[in-house]
């Protein structure tokens, strides 16, 4: 069973910069090779979407999110929020029917493990970038990177120039989000 307790419980906004958890998101990771014509025929056919194959990309659809985080991984994030209630997420339970245990890749609900910052204002980059090596001049819109903040590893998503999702393992969050605080409230 999923443990869906928010580590954050709070909202900030400083100096044009807003900052909020968004939980409880459910998150799966998907493996496989995207030569295998009958791994992509499936999951474009369960998710209603072509995987993301080049660096970096996304693609979005109504309900669900996927994100590249290399040659045969994806994550694949929901746009609603989970009932807390039931704990289940049903997409889950398709893939993992249709891709691994038919051997044609891996499925992984990973909803537990990490959380999703939601970042949103005209100073997220320059907020992001007192601790972070990347050069956020060169980061386009619906793009996706991997990379450190604060010495903590993170998967960011622009949206757009002011809208960012923040992905952060959960053993990590409270200490990111209050670096992020602290460094919101200085500029």
């Amino acid at each position: 069973m999923l443990n869906i307790s928010t580590p954050i419980s709070e909202k900030h906004s400083y100096n044009n910069f807003s900052m909020k958890e968004k939980s409880p998101i459910g998150k799966i990771n998907l493996r496989g090779n995207l030569d295998n014509k009958e791994f992509v025929s499936t999951v474009g056919k369960i998710l209603g979407m072509i995987l993301p194959n080049e660096s970096c990309g996304s693609s979005t659809k109504e309900k669900i999110t996927s994100l590249w985080l290399g040659p045969n991984e994806w994550l694949i994030v929901s746009n609603e929020e989970m009932s807390k209630e039931t704990n289940a997420y049903e997409l889950e339970h398709v893939l993992f029917d249709n891709i691994s245990k038919t051997n044609l890749g891996s499925v992984t609900n990973v909803t537990d493990q990490f959380t999703i910052f939601s970042l949103s204002g005209s100073n997220i980059f320059k907020i992001l970038s007192k601790s972070c090596p990347f050069d956020f001049d060169e980061f386009e819109d619906n793009k996706v990177i991997q990379t450190i903040l604060n010495h903590v590893d993170i998967t960011l998503h622009k949206k757009n120039g002011t809208n960012v999702d923040l992905y952060v393992r959960r053993s990590f969050a409270n200490h990111l989000w209050k670096w992020l605080k602290d460094s919101a409230s200085l500029i």
